[in-house]
């Protein structure tokens, strides 16, 4: 493998991480980054989960440091995101892929469009509390949310933070902080799945993971000092270049 292609991953990996800590959406970086390299998708697919693995378990060790992570959300809807993910990568020869693309792109458009319009959206700053009926929402959406990322992947970041935003009511820097955890969770289940499979290109997987983990840490930082004055501006950039790309995709 040429150096001077693994030092361009390495910087792909930085920014995609940088990114990904704040705002979800690393992968649209870093993906095509990887795909340069000629490797079938799957292959591409499953080097990229071992990059965005490094990065998920840097910012969330970086936000839990700053006492951005719930811990009660992580629970309830990281265990039931874990079978999610395992059943979603269990069914990818099973289901078609194309009845997913248009259900994610409304969804994204429609995240969109409401945080856009509830300028209060994701500004909470009380402590809190999960009553009963919040618990099995978050694991209904973790579940759900979780087979996503193991059956179709984009979105997966955004998904979580709006999930934890407005059902477990926490503002954005704590929902943030909470989706990598998770985040963490599903793409280290996706992971073994493919290291027992094989799929993982090492050489260009733990270039990326290097870089990512450097931008992960630096992302994660400026979301702790800056707060939702840059968390949702980029939340918001990211939701609609990936709505776009997902359009294009389908169109195509």
């Amino acid at each position: 493998m040429d150096w001077t292609f693994l030092i361009g991953i390495f910087a792909a990996g930085m920014l995609a991480g940088f990114v990904d800590a704040i705002a979800g959406g690393g992968g649209l970086i870093l993906l095509p980054a990887v795909l340069l390299s000629g490797l079938p998708v799957g292959a591409a697919v499953a080097t990229n989960k071992l990059c965005g693995t490094f990065g998920a378990l840097t910012s969330s060790l970086r936000f839990a440091q700053a006492k951005q992570v719930n811990l009660t959300a992580c629970l309830w809807m990281g265990i039931p995101a874990a079978i999610g993910a395992f059943l979603g990568s269990q069914s990818i020869g099973f289901l078609p892929k194309q009845w997913a693309e248009p259900i994610v792109i409304l969804l994204m458009i429609g995240i969109t469009i409401f945080v856009l319009v509830k300028p209060e959206f994701g500004q909470a700053n009380s402590e809190v509390k999960f009553d009963r009926p919040q618990q099995f929402k978050l694991a209904f959406w973790g579940l759900a949310i979780g087979f996503h990322d193991g059956f179709f992947g984009p979105g997966t970041g955004t998904f979580l933070v709006f999930a934890l935003v407005s059902i477990g009511s926490l503002n954005f820097l704590q929902g943030t902080g909470t989706a990598k955890v998770i985040n963490f969770i599903t793409n280290i289940t996706a992971l073994i799945a493919f290291l027992l499979m094989g799929s993982v290109n090492f050489a260009i997987g733990l270039s990326g993971a290097a870089g990512s983990i450097i931008g992960s840490y630096l992302g994660a930082s400026v979301a702790t000092q800056r707060g939702a004055k840059i968390i949702k501006p980029l939340f918001l950039t990211v939701t609609s270049v990936l709505v776009g790309k997902l359009i294009w995709n389908y169109v195509d």
